[in-house]
């Protein structure tokens, strides 16, 4: 069981096994991302409207590519989710090769200098943030989580 408190940053969210309330978190859709298969560079915002899973995921992860396949599934299962994944702790040619490996239809983008600090930075993979249709955080789960620990974290409604 999780206990609940109250941190002052998404870093020691990041750092601790614990669950805090959606208020503590930045607004997950408010920058702007490298996409990790082309040159260009993404506004996160075009993803409002929808409930976020955003996966964090770094080379040589393995418990990363199974997560990505959950992942998968739940944008899969529930018809109005976005997944995203982002790379951290690598240099952009081994994410890339990494993000192959996982084969995911979500879009894939290298984590910004920003929002690293924002949150903390990436101790561990996988981490994956949960955001409702906002951008709002709404939760974290840390490490290699089933489908339906992933439908269970996202905003009541998401998933029917």
């Amino acid at each position: 069981m999780q206990a609940f408190v109250t941190v002052s940053s998404l870093a020691a969210l990041l750092t601790c096994a614990v669950a805090v309330t959606a208020a503590q978190g930045p607004d997950l859709l408010a920058y702007e991302l490298k996409r990790l298969d082309t040159v260009a560079t993404e506004d996160l915002k075009q993803f409002r409207g929808k409930p976020v899973l955003m996966m964090f995921f770094e080379p040589d992860c393995t418990w990363c590519l199974r997560q990505a396949r959950e992942i998968e599934q739940v944008t899969k299962r529930c018809n109005g989710v976005q997944s995203i994944v982002v790379g951290a702790n690598g240099s952009r040619t081994a994410l890339k090769m990494w993000l192959r490996r996982m084969a995911v239809d979500a879009p894939a983008y290298q984590i910004s200098k920003r929002l690293s600090q924002d949150i903390g930075g990436v101790a561990t993979t996988p981490i994956t943030l949960v955001a409702d249709a906002t951008g709002a955080y709404q939760g974290f789960l840390r490490g290699y989580k089933k489908i339906d620990e992933l439908v269970a974290a996202l905003p009541a409604g998401s998933c029917s």
